[in-house]
């Protein structure tokens, strides 16, 4: 499927809304019928490729500070799912076969624009880069991408950049950008068949490593970088109102460990992802992960997203950053 930035707002809107409902549908009905009447079971969605969450959150669950925060609130298990992509961890949450997830920026804003009654519990990474590669022997500036084709995964916080991007050298107009999801982006490079690929944190610096060109970061352009945030539905709050503040102490005591050994943390970060620990290195420097649950840059971050989305009419509805979050997280 493709677009240009071009299209009118109606169809760059549904674009960057829709997902892949037959998608959703096959990956989630076992997930869902197993925990449905469960309510001593946290469902937690991520972003896969990876066979568990990392970062803070993935390492507090592999240590048992999650749960062990969570069990005096009547949670006895937490089971994941991890997702291709936001736009399908969006419609899992409107299927109400999640509880929790964590996910990026972009397609977060847009769902709580779409009406998803969920509330912001915390980060788990700020400062999240893009990489835009380029064939070997393509382009060497993003100016020359003009009558090109970008892919990147529609509706992610790498998509924001891409449009971003593109609007900050005027190239709106003159720039195709495809859905491409990042397991497709070298073998879209290698053939040649698109101009540049943006990819994410993990894939980016792994594609660089094999020798397609970096043409531009989204570090280069701070106001474009990502953040991974972690929502909760507002069913499972209201049940279980201390959750957020149980989830901010789990994730410091991971945080604690990961200071303390951060190269056992970053071995296990490889062996779930499956990408090397230089890689992972690259993608995640410990300072990305914030301490406090809401910290500021995070919410900088958050406001730059939705202020571009309303701006280029990708959402309609405004919401205070301030009535998502919780107050005692």
């Amino acid at each position: 499927m493709t677009f240009t930035p071009s299209a009118p707002s109606s169809t760059r809107r549904r674009l960057l809304l829709s997902a892949a409902g037959a998608a959703v549908a096959s990956a989630v009905p076992a997930f869902a019928i197993a925990q449905a009447n469960d309510n001593a079971v946290l469902r937690l969605g991520y972003i896969g490729p990876g066979k568990k969450p990392a970062a803070a959150t993935g390492w507090a669950l592999q240590k048992g500070h999650l749960l062990r925060e969570l069990a005096p609130l009547g949670i006895k298990d937490i089971v994941t799912r991890n997702f291709p992509n936001g736009p399908d961890l969006n419609e899992a949450f409107f299927a109400g076969v999640l509880d929790a997830g964590i996910y990026g920026d972009t397609p977060a804003i847009v769902a709580r624009a779409r009406g998803l009654e969920t509330q912001l519990v915390g980060f788990d990474a700020i400062g999240l880069n893009v990489w835009l590669l380029t064939p070997r022997g393509g382009v060497r500036s993003v100016k020359e991408l003009e009558g090109q084709t970008i892919g990147v995964a529609r509706g992610s916080y790498m998509h924001r950049y891409v449009l971003g991007l593109l609007k900050e050298h005027g190239l709106q107009k003159s720039v195709k950008v495809i859905h491409m999801f990042p397991r497709d982006g070298e073998a879209a490079l290698d053939k040649g068949v698109i101009g540049a690929f943006a990819a994410q944190i993990d894939t980016g610096p792994l594609l660089a490593s094999r020798g397609y060109p970096v043409i531009d970061q989204a570090e280069q352009h701070p106001t474009l970088r990502g953040t991974s945030v972690i929502v909760a539905s507002n069913k499972l709050l209201g049940a279980r109102p201390g959750l957020p503040a149980a989830w901010t102490r789990a994730r410091l005591a991971a945080l604690n460990d990961i200071r303390r050994d951060s190269e056992a943390y970053y071995a296990f970060h490889a062996e779930v992802s499956g990408f090397p620990v230089e890689v992972v290195k690259i993608s995640h420097p410990l300072s990305h992960f914030p301490e406090k649950a809401y910290p500021p840059e995070g919410i900088a971050l958050l406001g730059e997203v939705k202020s571009f989305l309303l701006g280029e009419k990708l959402i309609e509805r405004d919401f205070a950053l301030d009535n998502w979050r919780v107050s005692d997280a």
